[in-house]
């Protein structure tokens, strides 16, 4: 693994990881606009936050680490530098997004999420939170 692909994932992990705070906060906020994640609470009051957090950045690591690898596979590196390259990159992360948030769901890999994907659905919410992360992570690796 290069030290560029090990940086993409830490700062991924980093991502998932505050943007779960995040969500834990707007989750038990006393606001309309984020009602629907009221179906988090669940989630969300079983563990600490950072427990929830570490979990989060965990996730999104293995899912990236995929995507990384599956890109490498036609590419051979693990990260675009090209505008075609970013659209097909982009293309697998949300693919692989939507998939792993249908096989999270569907194995039951987190239980007390089970209102959250009955309310909101799977995979959509998954691939959108995914390509959020990888975005901007792909904007600090070439920005630094």
């Amino acid at each position: 693994m290069k030290d560029i692909e090990i940086y993409f994932l830490v700062i991924n992990f980093f991502i998932g990881f505050f943007s779960d705070i995040i969500l834990n906060y707007l989750t038990h906020a006393p606001s309309n606009y984020v009602k629907p994640l009221s179906s988090l609470k669940p989630y969300f009051s079983n563990k600490s936050v950072m427990k929830a957090a570490i979990y989060a950045g965990i996730t999104v690591i293995i899912i990236v680490a995929m995507i990384t690898h599956t890109f490498k596979l036609f590419y051979q590196k693990p990260l675009p530098t090209t505008v075609n390259e970013y659209l097909v990159f982009l293309m697998i992360t949300f693919a692989y997004g939507y998939i792993c948030d249908i096989i999270i769901n569907r194995c039951n890999i987190f239980p007390l999420l089970k209102k959250y994907y009955n309310e909101l659905g799977e995979g959509l919410w998954g691939g959108l939170a995914i390509l959020f992360s990888v975005v901007i992570s792909l904007i600090i690796i070439y920005l630094y």
